[in-house]
């Protein structure tokens, strides 16, 4: 005599419920991932510009000259960014080193290495203008007479 029940037993659907809080804990952490990449590209691209404008600058500065005012200031004016009809501010730092000086009139020499470095705070919301900055992207470019 066999018995035919239809349907499924408790215990089958637990496991078939944990096994979809599992594949949809994954797939929750795929997205949050993605955010966290794409809030890193974004940050990099805008410290990439910042770069690139500095070394404009020094591209089109006289050798011995003394520096501008702007590489002097260590905090670029805050760039505004609207995430989900929401503003975010981002703060970028810089520093402009060189090795001798001789490219802003502080030394002799007929070449100097200029050292352009930003940083920045990678965090979400707020988190983004507070604490110390995290990140850091430099670029030394050669210079002479």
């Amino acid at each position: 005599m066999t018995s035919l029940k239809r349907g499924f037993s408790l215990v089958e659907i637990m496991i078939a419920l944990a096994v979809c809080a599992v594949a949809l804990v994954a797939f929750l952490n795929v997205f949050a991932k993605n955010n966290d990449h794409a809030l890193g590209s974004r940050n990099r691209s805008v410290a990439i510009l910042l770069a690139q404008s500095l070394m404009d600058d020094i591209e089109t500065h006289t050798y011995g000259a003394p520096e501008p005012q702007r590489w002097t200031q260590n905090e670029e004016k805050p760039v505004s960014v609207w995430v989900s009809g929401r503003e975010q501010q981002m703060l970028f730092h810089k520093t402009v080193a060189y090795e001798n000086g001789s490219f802003v009139g502080q030394g002799a020499g007929e070449s100097d290495l200029v050292t352009v470095t930003i940083t920045w705070r990678e965090g979400f919301g707020d988190d983004q203008t507070t604490g110390d900055d995290n990140k850091e992207l430099e670029v030394r470019v050669p210079v002479w007479r």
